[in-house]
């Protein structure tokens, strides 16, 4: 029985995030998805304009998982009736750190498109799909007594997400070892920490411009 349109995108794209998982998106090549998902090359091209129309998919699909993983993160701690803020903020982080782990060739080769991708006027999907992100990150410092108004706390989490982000991009960019995964623990528990505690005594961008003379 043939796939249906939808059916066969969605088996299209499941073979081309394998591909980039397992090598990076030179690895992504029509003819090989076409040839696992039994379909002709022109099918490919008809489900999607072009190669890159599939890696963009993929990456949507890899936003939408990494959003799931965080909001299960939090979902999870809520039902243990667990709100401190740090706490909350290392489970982000560990879900993080768990992702980029199961994905040591799709999230790179996501990170190489965003560099590339043209600057749009208004936000897309796309970019909706990280703003998401984001507010994950924004709803828990909401939690937390700190002075923050809603623009301050989405830059703030923005920073955070950034922060983090280079400490487990740049230590599993060399294939780290267990002790490497380590250090980036504790690196993260340490950032994590003082950007909290720097909230606290109201370090916020108040206070954080020049000292007068």
């Amino acid at each position: 029985m043939a796939l249906d349109k939808e059916e066969t995108g969605e088996r299209v794209l499941a073979i081309a995030e394998t591909l980039i998982n397992e090598g990076g998106v030179d690895n992504l090549k029509a003819r090989t998805i076409a040839e696992q998902a039994g379909i002709s090359v022109g099918s490919v091209y008809n489900l999607f304009a072009d190669l890159e129309g599939v890696h963009r998919a993929v990456n949507m699909r890899l936003l939408d998982r990494l959003g799931a993983a965080g909001a299960a993160a939090m979902a999870d701690l809520t039902k243990r009736g667990i709100s401190d803020v740090r706490q909350r903020l290392l489970a982000l982080a560990g879900a993080y750190m768990r992702f980029v782990e199961a994905h040591p060739g799709s999230w790179p080769a996501l990170l190489a498109f965003n560099r590339r991708r043209p600057t749009l006027a208004e936000p897309d999907a796309y970019e909706a799909r990280l703003d998401q992100l984001f507010d994950i990150i924004a709803a828990v410092l909401a939690g937390g007594d700190f002075d923050l108004d809603d623009e301050t706390r989405r830059v703030a989490a923005r920073t955070l997400w950034s922060s983090v982000h280079g400490i487990v991009t740049s230590g599993y960019a060399a294939r780290s070892v267990r002790r490497q995964a380590d250090e980036i623990e504790r690196q993260v528990e340490l950032l994590v920490t003082v950007f909290i505690r720097g909230l606290e005594r109201g370090g916020t961008f108040a206070h954080a411009g020049p000292t007068a003379s």
